[in-house]
């Protein structure tokens, strides 16, 4: 049986891996099933296509502030700074839950 991937990878390894991963007999052996094709899939490069999207998914805790006037073609981390209000409210917060 052989495994179509969005991708496109037309790779009789990575079929045959995929194919003996689902098969496994216990955990031991899907762990090292699924690291030999961690292995096979980095040895070739492949790239998981994506949509492009114009701005950035990036998760924190909300007691930064920024400038006003951001970087254009960058994140800005290093143009954060702690503000010690917000701060002592998420640390409040925390210890009290």
């Amino acid at each position: 049986m052989e495994l179509i991937m969005l991708v496109g990878i037309k790779n009789y390894a990575v079929d045959g891996l995929i194919e003996s991963l689902i098969n496994a007999s216990d955990r031991e052996e899907l762990i090292t099933i699924t690291k030999a094709l961690d292995r096979v899939l980095l040895w070739n490069y492949y790239v998981i296509p994506q949509w492009h999207i114009s701005s950035y998914r990036v998760l924190y805790w909300d007691f930064f502030d920024q400038p006003k006037i951001k970087p254009k073609y960058s994140l800005g981390f290093d143009t954060w700074w702690i503000n010690q209000n917000k701060f002592e409210i998420i640390q409040s917060n925390r210890t009290s839950n």
